[in-house]
């Protein structure tokens, strides 16, 4: 009987030392920080599973309007027979496709699209006029700074399937500011010239108004104000 009494005696203090050391204490605290670390974990699986998805609808988004200015390009571009008599439908289409916004269609017209003359039946496609142009003034003024603005400009027309490019949309509002400087200083030229040129600095504009992510806002914006002098 006195073993008894003793076995169960010795239980009770083994019991009592462990609380006192803090032994049951500590296993209880570790199973709480298993707990959190498990809480925690999920919580940045799932921050990085909405992350993820995030990425990927933006990802998405991305593709389709590159996939759409594709197309965009083939029908008006490929062929390279782009002229002034197109611009009002490639603007209509780029509208309707998403790629241009009420605002920025409302802006291009501010800034000189609807100035252009509905008188364009046959006229000559842009990329002709610029190799005529830039063969005129490689003859008569081989050192004009206008040869490189219209060197860009037909990299620009020649490269409007990845006019999502930000370099391509800061390409073409550079020379849309330094074709509206040009116009602005009013050189001599027949009014079918003019028409052309006018065109020409509109399909810039366009072009500079079509890149996903403008990096050189700024000058773009620049560029831009200087149709409104």
């Amino acid at each position: 009987m006195s073993s008894i009494l003793n076995t169960s005696n010795l239980n009770h203090s083994n019991t009592s030392i462990a609380d006192a050391y803090g032994v049951n204490s500590q296993k209880a605290s570790t199973a709480k920080t298993d707990q959190s670390a498990e809480k925690s974990q999920s919580r940045t699986s799932t921050t990085q599973t909405e992350s993820t998805g995030g990425d990927a609808i933006a990802l998405s988004s991305r593709a389709q309007r590159a996939q759409k200015i594709q197309a965009m390009s083939k029908d008006f571009f490929a062929n390279g027979q782009f002229s002034v008599a197109d611009i009002p439908a490639l603007v209509s289409r780029l509208q309707k496709d998403g790629i241009l916004s009420e605002k920025q269609v409302e802006r291009l017209s501010q800034n000189g699209i609807n100035s252009l003359s509905s008188d364009t039946t046959g006229a000559q496609s842009l990329q002709n006029f610029l190799d005529d142009e830039l063969k005129s003034l490689t003859e008569t003024s081989p050192n004009s700074s206008l040869i490189n603005t219209l060197v860009d400009a037909k990299n620009v027309l020649t490269n409007m399937d990845d006019a999502q490019s930000p370099l391509l949309a800061q390409k073409a509002a550079k020379v849309f500011g330094q074709l509206t400087d040009y116009l602005n200083s009013n050189p001599p030229m027949t009014d079918t010239q003019k028409q052309q040129w006018q065109g020409l600095k509109s399909t810039m504009q366009v072009a500079s108004s079509m890149g996903s992510q403008q990096s050189a806002l700024g000058q773009l914006s620049s560029y831009l104000a200087l149709a409104k002098r």
